[in-house]
């Protein structure tokens, strides 16, 4: 089973007020700001949106939202792949390197992420004096932390410094003034939030609410966010506790991972997700159709399922990095496909999160944030970045195995780096963590300049939007933009 999502349970409560009488007085028979954050079901159904937040067009989806395009197609994995028109220039722009102070793209994602910050301090702000219980106080409290820790995680991995908002802003100019607090900062309140949030969450989540954040959800974050910061030690901690709690595991079948006829409940390997649910309720998911080759049509989207995008295509290169016999690969990427006169066409697209026979849009399969395989590569690069090799080929060899290839040996540190960079490559692949790890490793240049992209040391970040520069003169520009 999936959660449901309310978002327009959220939508009406949004991070302005007015203070005109007229406008406070509120009909009985209708939710506002004003009588909302009462019951425990009115924080439910808050926390929920939270979650609803993930599938805004400047976050995780859908198909060509922001994350894909900032994340992969900014990388050597995939290119846009599709037909240059003005409509897509921001996705351009990104793929070719020339990424402009107004991209739609990168705006849409400040924008999103930061509605979602709204989101989570109107929770936390009103949750201590409300009549709620505890235990679900707890509960709640846990959710939205989680979630305002990986809304800034993102932030400040692409932007740098960004405004740190901990508060309810209920004034529609209180932002106006407010600067970019140093990464550092924003640091702080991640790892606050992650440590209040695997307290809090619980260790179980019940069937009937499958999806929503858990301790093991938490931890892994915290895990990924000591790594990202370098302190090894306390990531490998972390991360072994996600491990030794024996959870969440490694499924059989790596293609069963994204299949939509895994059930959420089932698939022990997803630790946090982006959920899509089918039947035309503007919940469903369209990567596979966004990512099918451009014009392929009816012979492999079938009746209803669309004509095919071409977004997020992979490179030749990315094709090449699969080893002889990863059973990965064909889960992950094919490179041709029969068009109506049963020709062949040659032709890279993504298949790792196909619904064959789904109405275009309209995808049950879910898009994984957090699993478990991640879990285990970033242990191994923990123990390997702490002096302990060894153990790191233990750990990456129970990924490549489960890929159906054999077993590396004799690596040392540096070597055991380039395995772990590769192996995340090809394990992780359209799931937007190559541009997270080629940064964080500062493989960046190296990797990217050396295949000829067109990357310069100040893509590691990407500029502030200018209609937000436009509208607070206290916020500065990236280096380079």
């Amino acid at each position: 089973m999936k959660i449901k999502i309310f978002i327009a349970a959220l939508a009406l409560f949004g991070s302005t007020a007015c203070n005109q009488s007229f406008l406070d007085q509120v009909p009985l028979s209708q939710r506002s700001e004003a009588n909302f954050y009462q019951t425990t079901a009115d924080f439910n159904n808050a926390v929920i949106g939270l979650y609803a937040t993930l599938r805004n067009g400047g976050l995780y989806g859908p198909g060509n939202g922001s994350l894909f395009s900032m994340s992969e197609i900014s990388t050597d994995n995939t290119d846009l792949g599709t037909t240059r028109v003005p409509l897509l220039i921001g996705l351009f722009e990104i793929d070719d390197y020339l990424v402009t102070i107004s991209n739609t793209v990168v705006t849409s994602c400040w924008i999103g992420h930061y509605q979602g910050v709204a989101r989570t301090n109107a929770i936390l702000d009103r949750l201590p004096t409300a009549n709620v219980p505890q235990a679900s106080k707890d509960r709640f409290e846990g959710e939205a932390k989680f979630m305002r820790a990986l809304f800034y995680f993102n932030l400040v991995r692409f932007f740098g410094d960004v405004q740190l908002v901990t508060k309810e802003i209920t004034s529609p100019y209180g932002a106006n003034d407010l600067p970019r607090s140093l990464a550092a900062q924003v640091y702080e309140l991640i790892l606050s939030d992650l440590r209040a949030a695997e307290e809090k969450l619980p260790a179980t989540i019940p069937a009937g609410e499958a999806g929503r954040a858990s301790r093991w959800a938490a931890k892994t974050l915290l895990g990924k966010v000591l790594l990202t910061q370098r302190q090894f030690a306390p990531a490998a901690a972390k991360l072994k506790e996600v491990i030794d709690a024996r959870a969440h595991d490694l499924l059989p079948s790596y293609a069963a991972v994204f299949a939509h006829t895994t059930s959420f409940v089932a698939n022990r390997e997803v630790i946090f997700a982006v959920q899509n649910l089918s039947g035309q309720i503007g919940q469903g998911g369209n990567m596979w159709s966004e990512w099918a080759p451009f014009n392929a049509g009816i012979p492999l989207l079938g009746v209803g399922g669309g004509t095919g995008n071409g977004f997020n295509r992979p490179t030749a290169d990315m094709e090449r990095a699969y080893e002889p016999g990863d059973l990965r690969k064909e889960a992950s990427m094919l490179t041709s496909y029969r068009n109506a006169a049963g020709a062949v066409v040659s032709a890279n697209y993504v298949v790792k999160f196909r619904q064959q026979g789904a109405l275009a849009g309209d995808s049950d399969v879910d898009f994984p944030i957090l699993r478990y395989a991640d879990v285990l590569l970033m242990y191994a690069e923990a123990m390997n970045e702490t002096g302990q090799t060894a153990e790191a080929a233990t750990l990456l060899n129970q990924v490549r195995r489960r890929a159906g290839l054999a077993d590396l040996t004799s690596l040392g540190q540096a070597e055991m780096r380039l395995a772990l960079e590769q192996e995340r490559r090809v394990e992780l692949a359209f799931e937007n963590h190559r541009w997270f790890d080629l940064v964080r490793t500062e493989r960046f240049l190296p990797v990217l300049n050396g295949k000829g992209l067109r990357a310069q040391a100040f893509h590691r970040f990407y500029p502030i939007p200018q209609r937000e520069i436009d509208l607070n003169r206290a916020l500065t520009q990236n280096q380079g933009y």
